[in-house]
């Protein structure tokens, strides 16, 4: 990289920026990098189209479950809707008896 920096550089050229440096010199090193090997990244493009449908694969599995969990959250808040109707029902029901044992005493 050093090199590529102190390079002579010719009349109407650019200079090149540090970040079009470093994209030069991954490209040369990324398929020597053991780095990108030992934390599991491959830079072949064989390796990303395998990767990408791997990712693809486990959105459509995320969203499948955040589906199904949706539904089950729907389910709930029915089941405690009938739940709290009833409670209503039965306080109301409760009411009554009490004021018809006042009435009585």
């Amino acid at each position: 990289m050093e090199k590529m920096k102190d390079a002579t550089i010719l009349e109407g050229e650019e200079p090149k920026s540090d970040a079009e440096i470093v994209e030069e010199v991954l490209k040369t090193k990324v398929n020597q990098s053991t780095f990108l090997r030992n934390v599991g990244l491959k830079s072949s493009s064989k390796n990303s189209s395998k990767g990408t449908v791997v990712v693809a694969a486990h959105v459509r599995d995320l969203q499948q479950k955040l589906e199904r969990s949706e539904l089950q959250a729907e389910v709930m808040q029915e089941e405690m809707a009938a739940i709290k109707l009833k409670a209503e029902e039965y306080e109301a029901a409760r009411d009554k008896e009490l004021e018809l044992l006042r009435k009585k005493s």
